[in-house]
This record gives structure tokens, sequence and C-alpha cells, in this order.
């Protein structure tokens, strides 16, 4: 017999969060698998959001990152992103 918690049935979603606190003009590869991540679970019908915090907010002018290889990929991630269904919040 199961017992009963007090849980109704929506607090049994589940959400998956990809958190990033990176400052995106020195560690670009948080941003990337944030955003990468959050792809793959929404595009496989699960619920996500990339959550950014700090410095992380900046990442919102694309402008701040590096104009590398690695900036050019999560500029790229971004992009693909803006379509996805994946929450993005600050």
């Amino acid at each position: 017999m199961r017992q009963r918690t007090g849980l109704t049935d929506h607090a049994l979603v589940r959400k998956l969060v990809f958190f990033c606190s990176a400052d995106p003009r020195e560690d670009t590869g948080a941003f990337f698998r944030a955003y990468h991540f959050a792809n793959v679970a929404s595009k496989s019908g699960l619920e996500a959001e990339v959550r950014l915090a700090g410095a992380a907010v900046d990442v919102t002018d694309l402008a701040t990152l590096p104009q590398t290889e690695a900036g050019d990929l999560i500029r790229e991630k971004i992009r693909e992103s803006i379509d996805a269904p994946f929450d993005i919040s600050l």
C-alpha cells in the first residue's frame, strides 16, 4: 500500500534546470553545456530551463562572448535555442 505524502500530481512534474553563473568572457564551456543539454532535453520531450545568474547574465549581450571559435559555438547554440521549447531565466 502506498502512503500519501500530501503531494499533488502536479508536484511530481520534474524540470531539468541547467544553472550557469560563469563569466562569459572567461568560461565559455559552462554556457555551451547548459544550452546544449537544455536543447537535448527539450527535444527529448523533457521540460528544461537554462538559469543564468551573476556574471552569466552578461551573455544576453552576445558581443560579451569572446571572438573565438568557442564564443562562436555558444552564439550558435543560443540562436538554436531561440525557438526551442525550454525556458531561460535570469
